[in-house]
C-alpha cells in the first residue's frame, strides 16, 4: 500500500491540478493560495486568460492594457486582484513574497486613471476557488493535485506554459501529464 504523505499547505503555495481531475474548472489549472485559515481556503486560477477587456467590464473604469482571469467557480460575477503594490493601495493582505491581495479598489482605478500603476503591477481575477480546508485537505490525499512553492513571483511567470512547465519542475515522473489528453478516453 501506497503512503501519501500530505504535503505542508499554507497561503502562497501553488495547487497543480493532476490531467485527469473530473472538474472542468479545474483542468490544467494551476491555483494560488491567497488564504489559508481553519474557516477554508480561498485560491485564485492563474494560467486561465479571459478574453475581456476591464474597461468594458466595468462602467467607468479606466483604459488599461491587462489581462483578466478566471479566477475559479465561486462569486464569478464579482472581481478580485493580486498585487504588488502594498504602499500604494491600501487595506491590501500579504500572501507572501512581493504578493497582496485586494484592498482599496477605487485607490486601484485612481491610481490607474492617474499612471501610478503599471500593468506588471496587478492581475485581476473573475471568480475565486474555494474550499473547505478539510475538503482541500482530501483533494490532496485523494491527489487531484500536486502542492508546490512560488518560485518567482506570479507577475514573472509565463502563463501560457505555467501548468507544464510546474509539472517539469516536480520530475519526470509528472512529465507524463503534460501530454494527457483531456478526455483519456480518447487516448
Amino acid at each position: 500500500m501506497k503512503t501519501i504523505i500530505k504535503p505542508q499547505l499554507n497561503k502562497g503555495k501553488l495547487l497543480i491540478s493532476q490531467p485527469l481531475i473530473n472538474d472542468e474548472f479545474f483542468h490544467n489549472s494551476v491555483v494560488f493560495l491567497s488564504e489559508y485559515t481553519d474557516e477554508g481556503v480561498v485560491g485564485f486560477i492563474v494560467n486561465k486568460p479571459l478574453n475581456l477587456d476591464i474597461c468594458n467590464l466595468i462602467d467607468g473604469f479606466p483604459e488599461f492594457d491587462t489581462t483578466i482571469f478566471y479566477g475559479g467557480p465561486v462569486e464569478t460575477d464579482s472581481l478580485y486582484f493580486i498585487h504588488r503594490a502594498p504602499k500604494k493601495i491600501t487595506g491590501s493582505v500579504h500572501i507572501t513574497k512581493d504578493l497582496y491581495w485586494g484592498g482599496s479598489f477605487d485607490q486601484v482605478k485612481s491610481l490607474i486613471q492617474n499612471g501610478g500603476l503599471e500593468p506588471t503591477d496587478i492581475r485581476f481575477f473573475l471568480g475565486y476557488s474555494g474550499w473547505g480546508k478539510e475538503q482541500l485537505d482530501e483533494e490532496i490525499i485523494s491527489e487531484s493535485w500536486l502542492v508546490d512553492e512560488t518560485e518567482n513571483s506570479l507577475f514573472d511567470s509565463d502563463i501560457e506554459q505555467l501548468w507544464k512547465n510546474c509539472l517539469k519542475n516536480k520530475g519526470k515522473e509528472f512529465q507524463l501529464w503534460d501530454n494527457a489528453p483531456k478526455d483519456i478516453r480518447l487516448n
